[in-house]
């Protein structure tokens, strides 16, 4: 097996057993779960009560709710051992990761009872453990019990102590943990992660050299957006960042800097000193970054590449013979973009769904220049295309063809992606194939999330009027945007009703002026830097559709609407 395989693309096994008492060799299994994890999403489970062949003690009946009469009909799991190996081992992955929360205990359960089921050492996995993830990200929660973290992350459990449930709820803390170390903790590959969960915990007490080498005191850093800057010996800037929480960004660093990549090992070798800039807002903070990022150029940002998790699907219709594809940024391009999906899966079935139901071009050719002497390639052979690379298919039929697309995902018609899911998933159910049921459901729900609240991010922002507002602490960020170009910026002080009265009218007036009077209709011409600042908020929209935090403005807003949205 590889191990650069990216985090995402690796299969999580994520098991919980109900034993008969502590001891892998003495005790046996009463009941197992599995709960198989593929691009962030529960793909299917398998669960079963198991008869252990030995007395179960009334303590842990008491416990679990598990009694001798409840697995006295049931398999031994020498009956069922062949079941769990291929649920285990049946689909092809790059990587499989065993999973669990304090993930030895049901580890070395399930090997022992492999092993005395006449597997040997066929069954050998890498583990993961959700419970020293835990440890390492959220260091101010006193306990990381499963129960701990359930609350934390709002996640409803049945009945405690039985597998199905803790390894459902032991998967989803492992996709919140996932999603946090893959945002904040620069971690790409699978190896990387496992390292991680083994990494040493700084404190207070036991700082790690780069810290001391810096001379920094993580409690003196504010809990506020920001940009922060690392700098060699002779004030060389080696690296930009941004954070939402400065203290908690730069802190990530520090805390366990022996295992991190060797990329960020390197980087924090190199140091001398740390700086760093406060911004009003998360997004003024991406902006920032961007800025500075192309500004300085420093040589450590083009090292560590950040990993993009939320994909879209993009289609290129400002070109005459478009493409669809699997994209996760927003380019200034005149595109169309659908998304952003919360799962790679979803994307990857309706790229799949949609290559098999339209005739879109699949070539390599980025901008399809049609001639006369090109030759046919395979998909015309099978029917999957109709060439319009040698004009056997007109620009106006293919162009139809997208439109096609198009209303497939955006609309409820009968044909769309969601009436055909809903389909899928009612013969499923019918046919009790409740986990295939559940999957498809999971499909219809990330696509009916997207589609509720846009049907297309159309150029991003492009010749659009756009309010933005964010919120922190005692200050508010407005920001106008006006035809693709963020013209200007406000800073209210929210205590501050001077501050207010004072902005209250240069709001008023750049409102009137870009909005309401014949200077709507300028279209702008762009910097470099400008079509940057367009990228990072387009990409920070498709995030963020709040209506409390955006207004889109059209011909039926009036000043007022304006005013209250800015100042509410």
């Amino acid at each position: 097996m590889s191990d650069r395989t990216p985090i995402l693309d690796a299969t999580f096994i994520v098991c919980d057993v109900e034993t008969t008492g502590l001891s892998p060799s003495d005790s046996r299994i009463t009941e197992i779960a599995l709960i198989k994890v593929v691009n962030g999403e529960l793909t299917s489970k398998y669960t079963t009560l198991v008869n252990p062949q030995q007395h179960i003690p009334y303590g842990i009946t008491e416990l679990t709710g598990i009694s001798n009469e409840d697995v006295y009909d049931k398999p031994t799991f020498a009956d069922i051992a062949h079941e769990v190996y291929n649920f285990i081992y049946g689909e092809f992955s790059p990587e499989i990761i065993f999973t669990g929360h304090n993930v030895m205990f049901d580890y070395k359960f399930l090997q022992t009872a492999f092993i005395n089921a006449g597997y040997g050492n066929k069954f050998r996995l890498k583990t993961l453990c959700t419970c020293k993830l835990a440890r390492r990200i959220h260091r101010r929660l006193k306990s990381k019990s499963l129960s701990r973290l359930c609350e934390y992350y709002n996640i409803k459990r049945r009945n405690s102590h039985r597998a199905l449930d803790d390894a459902l709820a032991t998967a989803k803390i492992l996709m919140h943990l996932i999603s946090n170390i893959t945002e904040n903790y620069d971690l790409e590959y699978i190896d990387e992660l496992l390292k991680y969960q083994n990494s040493k915990i700084y404190t207070d007490n036991h700082k790690p050299p780069a810290l001391k080498r810096i001379g920094l005191n993580l409690r003196d850093i504010p809990k506020e957006p920001g940009v922060y800057f690392m700098k060699s010996r002779s004030g060389e800037v080696l690296y930009i960042g941004k954070a939402k929480c400065l203290r908690e960004r730069i802190s990530s660093y520090f805390r366990h800097n022996s295992e991190m990549p060797y990329k960020v090992r390197n980087l924090l070798a190199n140091i001398q000193e740390l700086e760093y800039e406060i911004t009003n807002s998360e997004l003024s903070a991406l902006i920032r970054e961007s800025y500075l990022i192309k500004k300085l150029k420093p040589r450590f940002n083009s090292a560590i590449k950040r990993f993009r998790f939320h994909p879209f699907i993009k289609i290129d219709v400002q070109n005459d013979f478009p493409k669809i594809q699997k994209v996760y940024e927003i380019e200034n391009d005149g595109a169309y973009y659908y998304g952003p999906f919360s799962s790679g899966l979803t994307v990857n079935r309706l790229l799949k769904d949609i290559h098999e139901k339209f005739k879109l071009r699949k070539c390599e050719y980025k901008i399809l220049k049609p001639s006369n002497l090109n030759s046919t390639c395979m998909y015309f052979e099978m029917r999957k295309c109709d060439a319009p690379c040698n004009f056997s298919q007109s620009l106006s039929s293919y162009r139809e063809e997208v439109m096609k697309v198009h209303n497939f995902l955006t609309t409820t018609e009968k044909e769309s992606v969601q009436k055909i899911y809903l389909k899928q998933m009612t013969n499923f159910s019918d046919q009790f194939a409740y986990e295939r049921a559940a999957f498809v459901r999971d499909r219809i729900n990330d696509i009916s999330r997207v589609m509720s609240y846009q049907k297309v991010i159309t150029s991003a922002i492009n010749d659009k009027k756009i309010i933005i507002k964010c919120d922190n602490n005692q200050k508010r960020e407005i920001f106008f945007i006006h035809n693709g170009k963020l013209v200007e910026t406000y800073i209210l002080e929210k205590d501050n009703q001077f501050d207010q009265n004072n902005h209250f009218e240069k709001i008023i007036e750049t409102s009137e002026y870009l909005f309401f009077s014949l200077n709507k209709f300028i279209k702008h011409k762009f910097t470099v830097q400008e079509l940057d600042e367009i990228k990072v908020i387009s990409n920070w929209l498709a995030l963020n559709r709040d209506h409390r935090k955006v207004l889109e403005i059209n011909d039926t807003h009036s000043k007022d609407d304006i005013v209250n949205f800015v100042m509410n």
